[in-house]
C-alpha cells in the first residue's frame, strides 16, 4: 500500500510542479514576488498532495519565534526533499542557499534561480565570498536567509555537524540566528521514494542573539537543534507506531 501509495504521490508532485511552473514561468522569469508566489502555492498543493495520498500531515510549531517583516537568518535540520519546499509555506520571504545543480532541474531551477542564492558546494573560499556578498544584499531587502547548516540530508538520528558557511553568515550578517528542528526524515527519507504515513512536525526555536565568538555560536546551535530534533523524532516514531 505505502508503494502504491508513493507512486501516486510521485506523479501527484511532477504533474503539479510541471502544470504550476510552466504557467506562472512567463511572469516568474522577471519577477522574485511573482516566482515567490508560485513557489509557494506549489509548497500549499505538495503539503496536500502527501496528506490525502501519503497520510502524511505537516505541522508548523513555533511561528512567533520567525522574523516579522525583517531580515534574519533560519538554520535549518535537513532530513529530506520536503525541507527544501515546506519553508515556503511559513517562513515570510525566503532566501534558500542552495547547490548550483538546482538551476539545471526542469521548470524548477528558474524558480531556484530567482528565489535562492546558488553556490559551487567544490569551489572553496572564492564560494563562501560569492554567498556572502549575494547573502548581504538578501539581507538588506528585508529577506530571511535559510541555510541548511549540515550542508547535507542527515538520518534523522544524526547529531547536527555544523558546517563553516552558517558561521560565517551568523559572524558577518549580524541578525538573530533561528534554528529549525524537524523530523521529516521519517516520512520522506533524504531523496528515496517511499512516503511513509506519519505527522511531520517543523519546529521554530527561539532565536540566537547575534555577536558570539565561533564556538559558543557553534555550541549554541547544536544545543538547540539536537535535543529538539531528537524529542521530534521520537514523537514522529510513536506516531508511526
Amino acid at each position: 500500500m505505502i508503494l502504491i501509495r508513493s507512486l501516486l504521490y510521485a506523479v501527484w508532485f511532477y504533474l503539479s510542479m510541471a502544470i504550476i511552473g510552466l504557467v506562472g514561468m512567463p511572469i516568474a522569469i522577471f519577477s522574485r514576488d511573482f516566482a515567490m508566489h508560485v513557489v509557494r502555492f506549489f509548497s500549499h498543493t505538495q503539503a496536500f498532495g502527501l496528506w490525502l495520498l501519503c497520510g502524511i500531515s505537516t505541522e508548523v510549531r513555533g511561528r512567533e519565534h520567525l522574523p516579522k517583516g525583517g531580515a534574519g537568518l533560519i538554520a535549518m535540520k535537513h532530513q529530506s526533499t520536503y525541507d527544501t519546499l515546506a519553508p515556503f509555506m511559513f517562513v515570510e520571504n525566503p532566501a534558500y542557499i542552495l547547490k548550483k545543480e538546482l538551476l539545471k532541474a526542469p521548470v524548477f531551477g528558474i524558480y531556484a534561480s530567482r528565489i535562492g542564492i546558488p553556490i559551487d558546494r567544490a569551489g572553496g573560499a572564492k564560494t563562501m565570498r560569492l554567498m556572502l556578498a549575494a547573502a548581504k544584499l538578501s539581507v538588506t531587502s528585508g529577506q530571511q536567509i535559510i541555510i541548511f547548516p549540515e550542508g547535507t540530508r542527515q538520518l534523522p538520528d544524526t547529531p547536527a555537524d555544523i558546517k563553516p558557511g552558517i558561521v560565517l553568515l551568523y559572524n558577518e550578517l549580524k541578525v538573530p540566528c533561528v534554528p529549525v528542528a524537524l523530523n521529516t526524515g521519517l516520512c520522506w527519507q533524504g531523496s528515496g521514494f517511499l512516503r511513509k504515513p506519519g505527522r511531520i512536525v517543523f519546529e521554530v526555536l527561539p532565536p540566537i542573539a547575534p555577536g558570539l565568538k565561533r564556538e559558543a555560536f557553534t555550541q549554541a546551535l547544536k544545543d538547540a537543534l539536537d535535543p529538539a530534533t531528537e524529542r521530534l523524532v521520537a514523537e514522529g516514531r510513536k506516531a508511526q507506531s
